[in-house]
């Protein structure tokens, strides 16, 4: 389980808590950076939905190693679960599938939160990304959603990596322009991970990243959107703490790292921070590209640091 990570759009209220179904087998784009590959391995239907239902399940997320979507079962699990006495869903979404008007309307019957997976607003650093041909069809689903009066329930969870990183501020611009009433935009640190370890130079150092996603931020709260920053340290953004969604876990009394995330690494400048408790620290994964020396102490008091719209 993962506590309070959905919000019901339609009441602005937190779901206290929802289970991670691994349902995606397959994919359709080939991300630079995946961190979890899929494997091919179909998970059984009704089994899954019995241990759901055995745990008193009401809330899921539908997410796994690769995309939910592509394998063809996507409505055939929606069925399930709800027999299961899922009431509602949230799905993890590259957008792709979609394109379909009549598959995006079906969905967005069902769903109350789409996490779409939007690496980029400009078509050519997209298709580098992704290693496709396939950003207008994610754009039409997103406009699909859009046209669909679905708007609100889309939540952009845009990756930066090397790829895309100085471009944050502009895309975040674009999403504001296009998508005024989209939940949030959450700005995720790439993880030093599965396809990552093998494409080379994907990872940036957080010193590069932070000036311009502190822009990003600043241009999203500015027009008053939520936005937040995942797997960053506090440190890197230093007079943004307030954005970081570990922070605004720690605040909530949540654990500041989600189920199945790797712990903290353990460095010399995290053990003498104000602030350990409150952030995410570097993933030993980090390390082992740049090293420990970015990473710089904090005297703040944490609960002096004002979260922001979340």
């Amino acid at each position: 389980m993962n506590p309070e990570l959905m919000v019901n759009p339609a009441r602005n209220e937190w779901i206290s808590e929802q289970a991670c179904v691994s349902m995606a087998r397959t994919c359709n784009l080939y991300c630079v950076y995946c961190h979890n590959p899929p494997t091919g391995e179909k998970r059984d239907i009704l089994k899954t939905a019995a241990a759901l239902k055995k745990k008193g399940v009401k809330a899921v997320s539908l997410e796994g190693g690769g995309e939910p979507t592509a394998g063809g079962d996507f409505f055939d699990w929606i069925k399930a679960l709800k027999a299961a006495g899922v009431k509602r869903f949230m799905l993890s979404t590259n957008a792709v599938a979609l394109a379909d008007a009549a598959f995006c309307r079906r969905a967005a019957r069902e769903i109350e939160y789409f996490t779409v997976n939007f690496p980029s607003h400009r078509e050519e650093v997209y298709a580098k990304i992704t290693r496709s041909v396939k950003f207008r069809m994610a754009l039409r689903g997103l406009a699909n959603l859009k046209a669909l009066g679905a708007e609100e329930k889309i939540r952009f969870f845009h990756i930066v990596s090397a790829g895309n990183y100085r471009l944050l501020p502009e895309f975040a611009v674009w999403a504001a322009r296009n998508f005024p009433r989209a939940a949030f935009v959450n700005f995720t640190f790439v993880r030093n991970k599965g396809r990552a370890l093998k494409a080379g130079g994907i990872v940036p150092r957080y010193t590069q990243v932070a000036p311009f996603i502190k822009l990003a931020l600043a241009a999203l709260r500015v027009k008053g959107h939520k936005t937040v920053v995942q797997n960053m340290p506090l440190c890197a953004l230093k007079d943004f703490e307030g954005f970081s969604f570990e922070f605004q876990r720690w605040r909530r009394g949540d654990k500041v790292l989600e189920d199945g995330i790797d712990p903290k690494a353990p460095c010399a400048a995290c053990a003498r921070c104000t602030l350990k408790d409150a952030c995410c620290g570097a993933r030993p994964d980090y390390l082992k590209v740049h090293g420990a020396a970015e990473l710089k102490a904090s005297r703040k008091d944490p609960m002096f640091i004002t979260p922001e719209r979340f």
